[in-house]
Formats: C-alpha cells, structure tokens, sequence
C-alpha cells in the first residue's frame, strides 16, 4: 500500500472536504480484525463527554464529535451528499455520498473500520477523513456511530466516480502535488486506506499522559491542515513554531474566532476558516494549546 499524496491545493481541498462519499472496492473485515481493531482503540483518550451514562448522552456526545469532525462540512447538514467535481474540476466524478441512504446498509462494525481505515465492504473512497477518526476512543467512536443512526434518510443517491476515476484524476495532478511516497514509487492520487496509513505512521509524537488529551485533539482536528505530523508536510504553510509567538489570550483567540496575533483573519485558500467556534470544549482547546507547544519547543531544540 501506498502512503498516499498532497499538494498545495487538493491537501487544503481535504479541510473543506472533511469528510467525503462512501466510493470503490476492497473487502470487508473480518470478526479477528475487527476486534483488535476496537481493543486497539479502546485506551486512547477521549474527548470532552465521553463519560455518558445514558444513550440519549450518548447520541449527543457523537452528535458533538460529529462537528468536531466536520462530518456535514461535504455530506452536508442533512447528510445527503454533495458534488465535489462540481466544485472542484480536478476531482470530476467524485460525491460526498448521501450516507443518509447508504449508511443504513452497512453494520456497526463495517462502519466502525470505515471510520478507521478508510476501507469500505465493497467500494473504495476518497476524502473521507479516516486518517484523523481513526485515533478516536472506542467510546467516542460508539458515541459517533450513535449519532449516525439517527439520520432519517433523505435526497436521492448519490452517484459512484466513473470507470478509471483514479486514474483520470493522478492524470490531472498538477506538478506541485505534493508527495509522500517514497522515492521512485508512482506518483498516484491517493485513497482514504492510503491516507490512514500514512497519518499512522507519521503521527505526531506521545508526550506523556498530561498531554494525552490535547494529542488528540490535534490528531483529530488540526493535522488535517498542518499535515499528519504537524510539520507543514503536504501543507506548505502547515508547520507550527508560530505556536510560540501566541499568549494564551492570542493563541484562544486564533482557535475560537480565528484571527492571528494582529487580529487580522486567517485566510485559507480551500476549507473553513482557522477556528472552530462553539465545538471544542474550553478544557479541549487548553488541551491543544498545551500539547502544540510542548510539540513546537521541542523541535526547537
């Protein structure tokens, strides 16, 4: 398997792509993998709310989690899908699919290796952020999958990419497409399997239980921007020793509303803008804040 691709442009594409449709082909887990795929999981740190004790908590922590995630940002706000090639030429043929109708197909396990591995029982994807969902608690994953269930289906089905989707489109890559294969592998454009094991593998580090949560929110929400490592990899303008630069006031501020140190706005030339307001708990932004520049005082030294 490939690591997969970036570039300048589809790389910011994937942040307002958050998440996308349930596309191609490769075979379904089996119950061994499945299993070691939740105990796996089940000793990562949680975010915020993962302590439910009722199921209507527990639908209302993955409802959460699901703007976290940005889950509506393609398949939108009733889930039934959106045309990214419409958007976007480069990707001609491509859907944030209508999970609203797909998903009940699939069971909880199924999903649950979607989420994690980018790997759907018949059909291969693309864009769907497996690469950062993947490092969720198994109870906020349960919580997640939860909340999925409740969306009552809507819309017509969405269509599958054409014959030769991906082929066509590694075609159209621009020059500055980034790569992180190795040298001399094929330049391709890249798949959400292929995404997932690039982000495992270059992950950002482990710096101990009191930063565990804030690890976390930064697997999750900010690599998506910053790239897998938080090294500007497949984000040109990705890395993060400007992290330093920020008080606690500025640094809240540039997540809350995001405005930079000036108060000027960050501007993206693809996907939401640099905050996320009303989604990440107080505890879960002084999280990131911490660990982000423990990462970047560290890779001063």
């Amino acid at each position: 398997m490939q690591a997969g691709c970036r570039s300048s442009t589809l790389w910011k594409l994937a942040c307002l792509l958050a998440s996308a449709g349930l596309l191609g082909c490769t075979p379904a887990a089996d119950t061994r993998d499945q299993e070691a795929m939740v105990e796996a999981e089940s000793a990562n740190p949680s975010f915020d709310g993962a302590d439910y004790s009722t199921e209507a908590g527990k639908v209302a922590h993955g409802e959460r989690l699901a703007k976290v995630l940005g889950c509506n940002a393609c398949h939108t706000d009733d889930y039934s899908g959106a045309n990214f090639g419409a958007m976007i030429p480069i990707v001609e043929g491509l859907w944030a699919s209508n999970i609203s109708r797909t998903m009940p197909d699939l069971s909880d396990g199924e999903l649950e290796r979607l989420l994690r591995k980018g790997v759907h029982p018949t059909r291969e994807i693309y864009l769907m952020p497996s690469k950062q969902s993947q490092f969720l608690s198994g109870r906020d994953m349960d919580a997640l999958i939860a909340f999925l269930r409740t969306i009552a289906p809507t819309g017509e089905p969405t269509p599958l990419p054409p014959l030769s989707f991906e082929e066509a489109v590694t075609a159209r890559l621009p020059e500055d497409y980034w790569r992180t294969t190795k040298e001399g592998q094929p330049r391709n454009y890249h798949n959400s399997a292929e995404e997932v094991a690039y982000f495992a593998e270059n992950t950002v580090p482990d710096l101990g239980e009191e930063y565990a949560q804030g690890r976390l929110v930064v697997q999750a929400v900010c690599t998506a921007c910053h790239g897998a490592a938080m090294n500007g990899v497949g984000e040109p303008a990705g890395d993060i020793p400007g992290a330093l630069d920020y008080d606690d006031a500025q640094f809240e501020r540039l997540l809350r509303d995001g405005l930079n140190r000036d108060g000027k706005p960050i501007t993206l030339d693809w996907g939401p803008d640099h905050h996320t307001p009303a989604v990440l708990t107080d505890r879960e932004i002084a999280a990131a804040i911490a660990y982000t520049r423990r990462l970047a005082r560290l890779r001063q030294q």
